[in-house]
């Protein structure tokens, strides 16, 4: 089935429809974690470190911290350990020896955006905590995209509207002429709103995560990003 829209933009998520967090690894990324910090307060159980570090992730993903030291620096005064640049240089290092590895493509994903990019103005547009970007550059993927709008650089998450016009006046296009691709319906919703062309791509775990409209049904549907081309 082909678009007969004159598509000349496509915006696409990034976590659960470009690349995924293998749990195994992620999970010793956290067990690495909370071995760091309960080294300064013994009292500390995994449970208490892993929720306080999940809250914080949203919250950074908003734009309320601005680097990762700060990320960090918050993230001990909510367990009341004393602020240590010692021990925020241990966790930057940990994010880095088991977090960034721990995020993956799917299969085809870089095939897929070389073959568009050929075509078409492509924008990364994510909802993401502090400091992700590096997580983008180490997966090779920022060299696909001629703009990265990520929320917490803008201070808005999707599905809110201002990040959408963001993301449009930086590729300088119309709403109309642009497809946005994600995993989530709430992404696809608030993209809907201005009336942009939506693929969801049935690939992760969140698709009805925070959705306002359960049975929304996108323009078009996929169950992994290769098979976007057979939209366009």
């Amino acid at each position: 089935m082909k678009s007969s829209l004159n598509i000349k933009g496509i915006m696409i998520d990034f976590g659960d429809t470009l690349a995924y967090t293998d749990k195994e690894a992620y999970d010793r990324y956290v067990q690495e974690i909370f071995a760091l910090v309960r080294n300064n307060r013994h009292d500390l159980y995994s449970d208490d470190v892993k929720s306080t570090f999940n809250a914080l992730y949203r919250s950074s993903s908003k734009g309320e911290m601005k680097d990762l030291p700060e990320f960090w620096s918050v993230f001990l005064e909510k367990l009341n350990i004393p602020d240590q640049k010692d021990l925020i240089d241990e966790l930057i290092e940990a994010r880095n020896r088991f977090y960034i590895p721990a995020v993956r493509l799917y299969d085809e994903v870089a095939s897929t955006l070389s073959m568009l990019q050929k075509k078409y103005v492509l924008a990364l547009v994510s909802n993401c905590g502090v400091g992700t970007i590096d997580v983008i550059r180490a997966l090779g993927l920022a060299e696909f995209f001629e703009h990265i709008i990520l929320s917490y650089e803008v201070r808005v998450r999707k599905p809110e509207k201002r990040i959408y016009v963001e993301a449009l006046r930086r590729i300088g296009m119309k709403a109309d002429e642009c497809m946005f691709v994600a995993d989530e319906i709430s992404d696809l919703e608030g993209a809907r709103k201005l009336k942009m062309r939506t693929l969801l791509v049935r690939q992760g775990s969140n698709t009805l995560c925070e959705a306002a409209d359960p049975d929304f049904k996108p323009d078009f549907q996929c169950e992994h990003i290769s098979e976007i081309t057979k939209f366009l």
